[in-house]
């Protein structure tokens, strides 16, 4: 180690030379990147319902929905101003590129027709065919509608104080803020004091996201501000401001600039992962920062006559040789934790294992050879710099305080200590895993403002499917399979989160009854499979070919029912897809498949994705770093003491989520992994530091204190600035994956860090591990 510090040193301008280049690179690469959503990075492909829904989006569509719902202050919407703002959307949509136009559902769109038969058959026309100006036309376009049911509850209300635009867009290239800001400018022209225009839908949802994905752009300025004003409280020198933070951003722009070479967009989930590079390349920069000022000073009071820069280049010698394998093998530890994030199913978890892994591991290649070649090249610590790091603070007498309790009153610690852990950790009873798109935004925000009124005026805006799947072309055609279909529906209405269901069977059942007169008695399913196909093709040759693309494909093998869910709750969903499967077992011919998936029903794929390998994951990252300060240390034992503070800092964790109410959802469910990769460098400071200073010292209470007084010390202001980088993230004010990741993070590192200067010592203290003691003086 010290020779090839020695050779950094020699040869500095050829590695900060190297290192500009590298960072040249990594920041063209930059150009690539963006804030784009995919929902299906976060989906698990292989998961059945994720399958089922992969098949609905190939055949049906029904992937990228906007809901525009429009309600007039007095009276019914049947007035023409109110039509005409429907007319105008649904065109404005229908015109653009971004929209599937034929899949665009309201009362004035072409797709949503008006069944009715006379003598000479079946008549198919547009509910609308020009805005009603008049009473007459009014009473037509009410008893068009009471005529086709399939429209109540759909686009118009039960009350008809509410009609809604169903529209599906293409999936976007630029992301879905492209389509949410189209959405809202078309809208905006006809929102007035006498109209409610509320939005919703999937597509809308994402867009909020990307919105508030991009505030990083504000928040990682500000983070790095506030870990900056830590360091420099901590040291109360501008090294201490300045030199973390160069390695920190140097190690974000590397890591950034590895994601842009893979051509992975930012999302909800890595969008956050510069703060987190930055606070743990930060934080070990520390470390080795605060030995070099150790053995700077140490020189310079052994020999004080020593020209100053020649007592810099053995400082930063001496710093790195010491600190460096421990850095070396705190990087690993923590590096190989995210890497085994690649691991998940998800490949938006994936993406944030590789991109927090790859940080870390530029952070260590940083600290081993630009800082040490760029700190040889600075002006020495002049007398006011060494005597402010020096200066007794805050810090100092907490350390101390940390100090006194752990080697004194080890019993009131475990007692005290332990104690509050496990009150704590009882939370984790409440714990619910509960994926909801919902959960993430604010109550307050407009989003779930308006999507509680849709849900509060129409059938619901959340969705769940049932894909039927006959062996043949035109099984979908078959009475008993229709029977079935009409049979599941009626089941599924009676449920009280479902508002409504829809299927070609309502629209088979509305050309019977307009073949026979228009009598109602005949709104039911023909009993002949060779009379639905008769009714199919009369219906072919006056509507549109793509009126029931959305029910039905090609062949008539496959038919889609679709359930309007007033909420998108895991819990709810999982409980309504057990119960229907009951329902269906024994309900459908035996020849036809039954599969769900698709719309909200995508949350219970990932619940039940995160339940196992949230459990597999926290295990792994336990494992690795069990057998990784094993191995260095040569000693189980080792393994298993630096694993208590991380497992008591993923604990409090899950038991405070339980207590608060904060679900175990998506986003939620990568903290136990970030506490464990962070956290677990504390532990491994502090025993090579006790280890090192009981090797050079006789006095064992003096080394111990040593010990704390720098590692220890560097640990705590350490997990504060972590914490309060993280910090920053509940400035998000709305978005509650910034608010819960800021809030979860930050109490992880606090709990963590205390944990470690607290029942870590005070049980070596108490089982003497040979590992810290066998080669005392």
């Amino acid at each position: 180690m010290v020779n090839y510090i020695s050779k950094i040193i020699k040869h500095r301008n050829i590695v900060l030379i190297m290192t500009t280049i590298i960072t040249l690179f990594f920041i063209y690469q930059l150009k690539s990147l963006n804030i784009i959503i995919d929902p299906d990075s976060v989906l698990p492909q292989t998961h059945p319902m994720i399958v089922t829904q992969n098949l609905i989006e190939k055949i049906f569509g029904n992937k990228v929905t906007v809901v525009i719902g429009i309600r007039p202050q007095n009276g019914t919407i049947f007035q023409k101003n109110v039509l005409q703002k429907v007319q105008n959307i649904t065109n404005k949509i229908q015109n653009s590129p971004l929209s599937v136009r034929t899949n665009i559902t309201s009362l004035t769109s072409k797709k949503t027709k008006n069944i009715e038969g006379n003598s000479e058959g079946m008549i198919v026309k547009p509910l609308i065919h020009k805005i009603p100006t008049k009473d007459s036309e009014f009473i037509e376009l009410k008893k068009a509608i009471d005529n086709n049911p399939v429209y109540k509850n759909l686009i118009i209300s039960n009350d008809e104080k509410t009609t809604l635009i169903i529209a599906e867009f293409k999936f976007p290239k630029n992301g879905f803020l492209e389509i949410k800001n189209f959405v809202e400018e078309t809208v905006q022209p006809e929102r007035d004091e006498n109209i409610q225009i509320y939005l919703s839908g999937m597509a809308m949802y994402l867009g909020l996201l990307e919105k508030y994905s991009s505030r990083m752009i504000f928040l990682f300025p500000l983070s790095l501000f506030i870990i900056g004003l830590i360091h420099y409280e901590a040291f109360r020198t501008k090294q201490a401001l300045i030199l973390p933070l160069v390695t920190a951003l140097l190690a974000v722009v590397w890591s950034a600039g590895l994601l842009g070479m893979m051509h992975e967009p930012f999302d909800v989930f890595n969008a956050c992962t510069p703060i987190l590079i930055l606070a743990i390349a930060a934080g070990h920069a520390v470390q080795i920062l605060k030995r070099y000022y150790e053995e700077y000073s140490k020189i310079k009071n052994d020999k004080p006559n020593k020209d100053p820069r020649e007592i810099n280049n053995i400082a930063v010698l001496n710093s790195l040789s010491k600190v460096g394998p421990t850095m070396f093998v705190a990087c690993s530890v923590a590096a190989l934790g995210f890497f085994s994030l690649t691991i998940f199913e998800l490949r938006s978890i994936r993406t944030f294992g590789i991109f927090t892994g790859a940080g870390i591991i530029s952070a260590l290649i940083l600290e081993m050879t630009f800082i040490p070649a760029l700190r040889s090249l600075l002006k020495p610590p002049g007398e006011r710099e060494l005597s402010r790091e020096g200066s007794i603070s805050i810090w100092d007498n907490a350390t101390e305080w940390f100090y006194k309790i752990s080697m004194f009153h080890r019993k009131s610690v475990f007692y005290f200590v332990g104690t509050l852990i496990l009150i704590l950790s009882l939370g984790g009873y409440w714990l619910k895993v509960d994926n909801s798109q919902k959960h993430d935004i604010g109550k307050n925000d407009q989003f779930i403002l308006d999507d509680k009124k849709i849900n509060e005026y129409m059938a619901g805006t959340n969705l769940f499917y049932a894909v039927i799947e006959g062996p043949t072309q035109d099984s979908i055609k078959r009475p008993d399979v229709l029977v079935a279909i009409d049979n599941l529906q009626n089941y599924l209405n009676k449920n009280e989160n479902i508002g409504k269901t829809i299927s070609i069977v309502e629209f088979i059942k509305k050309m019977n009854q307009s073949m026979n007169n228009n009598n109602l008695k005949y709104f039911n399913i023909p009993t002949s499979q060779d009379l639905v196909a008769q009714y199919l093709f009369l219906y072919s040759n006056s509507g549109d070919p793509g009126d029931f693309d959305s029910y039905v494909d090609n062949d008539y093998k496959r038919a889609l029912v679709t359930a309007f869910v007033k909420t998108d709750s895991s819990l709810v969903l999982a409980d309504l897809v057990k119960n229907v499967k009951k329902f269906v077992a024994d309900k459908f011919p035996k020849d036809i498949k039954i599969l769900f998936g698709g719309g909200s029903l995508s949350t219970v794929a990932i619940n039940e994705i995160i339940v196992h390998d949230k459990i597999l994951n926290i295990l792994q990252i336990i494992t690795t770093v069990f057998l990784i300060t094993s191995l260095v240390f040569r000693s189980f034992l080792a393994g298993f003491l630096i694993l208590v503070p991380l497992l008591a800092a993923v604990f409090v964790n899950f038991g405070i989520m339980g207590l608060f109410g904060i679900p175990l959802e998506i986003s939620t469910s990568l903290i136990s992994a970030m506490a464990v990769g962070i956290g677990a460098d504390y532990g491994i400071y502090m025993s090579f530091r006790m280890r090192e200073e009981l090797r050079n010292s006789i006095d064992e209470s003096t080394a111990i204190k040593k010990a704390f007084m720098s590692a220890g010390k560097a640990a705590l202001f350490v997990s504060s600035a972590v914490a309060g980088g993280f910090g920053v993230l509940m400035l998000s004010y709305g978005f509650m994956i910034h608010i819960w990741m800021g809030f979860l993070i930050a109490t992880a590192m606090l709990v963590s860090s205390i944990s470690t200067l607290t029942i870590f010592p005070s049980l070596i203290f108490t089982l003497r591990p040979k590992f810290i003691f066998e080669e005392r003086k």
